[in-house]
């Protein structure tokens, strides 16, 4: 079986809602242990009893990723409740905020949680870091701002990380979602539009050559597959979900 994490363990952050829930679910449907990640109490729970409802193991961690202490004691307790981390699933993400607050989430939530992991990587010789980027990081169709330019840090510091880590047999790698429907895109429509999802139709059809949006269960797919052993020798890669669109640029 493709992407099989059979006995793997996971931390996804931002796992409690949208893209990240449907990162953390793919990943338990492939076999994998899951510690759920969030700035939010409640939705991470929820998120890890419908883990749990697979019969995969699995715990919910409350963090703010911009917070490097929080960081290493939810890393820590994950460590504690399943004897090891394999997997680690960089999603927490903001998009409005101005540009501290959004580089403190998304470049340095990055970072924090990647540097409270890697020292039990390394020891263990063995992991998988998944970032997850935006095509705005490659070319942002509006003014773009503080989010495209934090994504493109994201990108550089995927491959840079790569490069570091490979000797540690350790495989860092991106995805670039697409036109993903989740609260992140229904605030980004705003309360205007007389229907938000036919709003954002209209706003991304029109540069996806497949004609299609894309789904949280197709990043996770996507996700899974480089997390697992079958992308063993895949690192400082983007891979695009994004039914084309970046063909186009």
């Amino acid at each position: 079986m493709l992407a099989d994490l059979t006995g793997k363990a996971a931390v996804v952050t931002g796992g409690g809602q949208g893209i990240g829930r449907g990162i953390a679910l793919i990943l338990a449907r492939q076999g994998a242990a899951v510690a759920v990640a969030d700035v939010t109490r409640d939705e991470p729970k929820s998120v890890a009893r419908e883990i749990s409802a697979l019969g995969r193991g699995s715990v919910a961690l409350r963090m703010d990723v911009s917070k490097q202490e929080q960081v290493e004691a939810a890393m820590a307790s994950a460590i504690d409740a399943f004897g090891r981390v394999d997997i680690l699933v960089n999603n927490a993400g903001i998009g409005g905020g101005d540009w501290r607050s959004t580089f403190d989430v998304n470049v340095l939530g990055v970072v924090h949680s990647c540097e409270a992991i890697l020292p039990h990587m390394k020891e263990r010789r063995y992991g998988k870091i998944v970032n997850i980027a935006s095509m705005a990081g490659h070319a942002p169709r509006r003014a773009g701002g503080a989010y495209a330019v934090s994504k493109a840090a994201v990108l550089r510091y995927t491959k840079g990380a790569a490069y570091e880590l490979a000797p540690s047999n350790i495989n860092v790698n991106a995805v670039c979602p697409g036109a993903v429907w989740t609260a992140f895109q229904q605030s980004a429509i705003g309360q205007s539009a007389d229907d938000p999802y036919e709003a954002f139709l209209e706003r991304y059809l029109g540069v996806i050559p497949m004609g299609r949006p894309q789904s949280t269960e197709d990043v996770g797919k996507a996700v899974a597959f480089l997390a697992s052993d079958d992308a063993r020798n895949i690192t400082g890669q983007c891979l695009h979900v994004d039914g084309g669109a970046i063909l186009r640029d």
